[in-house]
């Protein structure tokens, strides 16, 4: 496979459940309507396979169900509005995983995101995340909300990606931002 060329075996899990607040207590964060429609938008520059949205709060899926319908209008498909028809609102990470591997038909490899690295493992870096995507592996990358990913989630993952660091000793990103990051650095073209 072309070096510059890669399939869309990537899928990205925008966690809302369960992650971290700023006390490191487990919540379920709320679903921000820019979030969903910026992640969309990414899949016009980047090819992801399908966006997840977790949260077990019903109220937040029904957000999601109005967003993703609002968003697959035929008028707002024709105005060349982000792909939403790739994406889902699902109660757990688990339906996730499991919906992936029903139309993929292998369970893609989880690869949680996190601004502090791995104590307990190695964590698995852009560049051979980037090979082994561009070799065809499936992924799912686990981005959290709030203050990142619960421990659980990030204990279960099969893969721990590399923090991003900026070079200013500041980690926290806004999820919008951190996932363009990580979308670039692992599918853009380099050259």
């Amino acid at each position: 496979m072309d070096s510059d060329t890669c399939v869309a075996r990537l899928d990205l899990a925008l966690v809302h459940h369960p992650v971290l607040n700023r006390k490191g207590e487990t919540i379920a964060s709320t679903v921000d309507e820019m979030d969903v429609f910026d992640a969309c938008r990414l899949s016009l520059v980047y090819p992801v396979r399908y966006l997840w949205l977790i949260t077990p709060v019903p109220a937040q899926r029904a957000l999601v169900d109005r967003l993703l319908t609002h968003g697959r209008s035929p008028t707002r498909l024709q105005e060349g509005r982000p792909r939403f028809e790739a994406v889902a609102g699902v109660a757990s990470l688990q339906d996730a995983i499991d919906d992936a591997e029903s139309a993929l038909g292998c369970r893609p490899t989880t690869v949680a995101t996190s601004a502090q690295p791995p104590t307990s493992r190695l964590a698995l870096s852009f560049d051979r995340a980037r090979e082994r995507l561009h070799g065809g592996e499936a992924m799912m990358l686990l981005v959290g909300k709030a203050w990142g990913l619960a421990p659980e989630v990030l204990g279960d993952a099969d893969e721990w990606l590399e923090p991003i660091r900026g070079g200013m000793g500041f980690d926290h990103f806004p999820v919008r931002g951190a996932i363009a990051v990580l979308l670039d650095r692992l599918l853009a073209p380099h050259g």
